[in-house]
C-alpha cells in the first residue's frame, strides 16, 4: 500500500466539509475493525471489501483485528470512536447477540448500520464413517443416550454454538457442547473423531465432504443449501429452528449523512464485484445486499429474537 500525504485541517473545518458535501471525505486512512482473528470468514469478507473500497474511495482502508468476547471487544471499541467515517466495523450476526449474552451493552441500537452483504447457513456434520445420515437419526440416537454425544462449535456464545443449542431444544435431546476457538478447531477435532458432531457454516465443510472425511446431516434452515442439494433442511425433517450467520458493516452512531452515503456506495460497488461474488461462492456464503434502512430493521429484529431466546438457551446449557 502506498503511503499518502495527509493534510490535517482544523476539526471544525473538516467536519463542515463532511457535512456540507462528499468531496472532502475521505482525506485519510479508514480503519475497518474486524471482530475475529485473521483467516476466518469475517476476516476474509472484511479484507476483500476493504481492498475494493480503496479503489472507490481513493484512500487506504486498513483492517484491524480485535477478537474476543464473541465480538463484544471490537463492537464496543467502534461505537466509542468519533462518528466521522474513519473508523467502521465488520458487523456479523454477533452484533445482535452480545447484549443478550451479557458480554457488553452494545448492539444495533447503538450503531449506524451501513449495509448487509452476505448470509451463511448453519450445518450439522459428522465423520463420514458415522452411522447417521439425517438429523432425525442423530436425534434418535441422542435420545437413547442423553449426554452421550459431544458436539463441537466455534466458541461459547458464537452463532454456531447457539445453533447447537437450538438443535438440542428442537430435537428434545441433551448433548455435551464443546467450544473451540473458531470453526477450524471444531472441524479438525471432528475429523480426528475427538467429538461426535460439529455445527459450522455450510461453506466451511465443503472441502472436507468432497475429500471423504465428513458427512453433512442437516442444513439448519427452512431451505436446502445449494452447496449440498441432496441434504435435507431441518424444516423438511420437521424441526423448525436455525439462525444463519451474516456479514455487514456499521459505524459509530451519528455518522453524517454524506459520509454514510459515500461508505454505502463504496461497499455496494465492492459487493457487485466479481471478486466478492467469487469469495461468496468459495466460502459458501449467499450474497445478499440490504441497504441502510433494511439492514437496520433486519438487525433490530434479530436482536429482539436473540434477547428473547439466548438467556433461556444459555441457562439450559450451563
Amino acid at each position: 500500500m502506498n503511503r499518502r500525504t495527509v493534510i490535517i485541517a482544523p476539526a471544525g473545518l473538516a467536519l463542515a466539509g463532511c457535512v456540507g458535501g462528499r468531496a472532502d471525505y475521505p482525506s485519510r486512512e479508514i480503519k475497518l475493525i474486524v471482530q475475529a482473528a485473521p483467516g476466518g470468514i469475517s476476516d476474509s469478507v472484511s479484507r476483500v471489501i476493504a481492498s475494493l473500497m480503496e479503489k472507490e474511495l481513493g484512500a487506504p482502508v486498513v483492517c484491524e483485528n480485535r477478537p474476543g468476547a464473541a465480538g463484544a471487544l471490537a463492537f464496543s471499541y467502534v461505537v466509542r470512536r468519533p462518528p466521522d467515517g474513519y473508523t467502521i466495523g465488520h458487523g456479523p450476526v454477533e452484533i445482535a447477540m452480545v447484549r443478550a449474552l451479557g458480554f457488553a451493552d452494545v448492539g444495533p441500537h447503538k450503531m449506524d448500520l451501513l449495509c448487509l452483504v452476505s448470509k451463511t447457513q448453519p450445518a450439522l456434520a459428522v465423520p463420514a464413517a458415522s452411522p447417521w445420515r439425517t438429523l432425525a437419526e442423530f436425534a434418535q440416537a441422542a435420545r437413547v443416550r442423553p449426554g452421550g454425544y459431544v458436539v463441537a462449535n466455534s466458541g461459547t456464545g458464537s452463532i454456531w454454538h447457539v445453533n447447537a443449542l437450538l438443535m438440542e431444544r428442537a430435537a428434545g435431546v441433551r448433548l455435551v457442547h464443546c467450544p473451540f476457538g473458531g470453526s477450524a478447531g471444531a472441524i479438525t477435532n471432528l475429523l480426528g473423531r475427538h467429538v461426535d458432531a460439529a455445527v459450522a457454516g455450510a461453506g466451511e465443510l465443503v472441502s472436507h465432504v468432497r475429500s471423504g472425511g465428513l458427512r453433512v446431516l442437516s442444513i439448519f434452515d427452512q431451505v436446502r443449501s445449494p452447496l449440498f442439494p441432496e441434504v435435507l433442511s431441518a424444516k423438511e425433517e420437521g424441526f423448525d429452528f436455525g439462525a444463519s450467520a451474516w456479514s455487514g458493516f456499521y459505524a459509530p452512531k451519528g455518522l453524517p449523512e454524506p459520509v454514510a452515503v459515500r461508505l454505502v456506495d463504496a461497499i455496494g460497488s465492492a459487493f457487485h464485484s466479481a471478486e466478492f461474488q467469487k469469495l461468496c461462492e468459495e466460502r459458501g456464503m449467499t450474497p445478499l445486499f440490504l441497504d441502510r434502512p433494511a439492514f437496520r430493521d433486519f438487525a433490530l429484529a434479530q436482536a429482539r429474537f436473540f434477547e428473547s431466546t439466548l438467556p433461556v438457551l444459555m441457562r439450559g446449557s450451563a
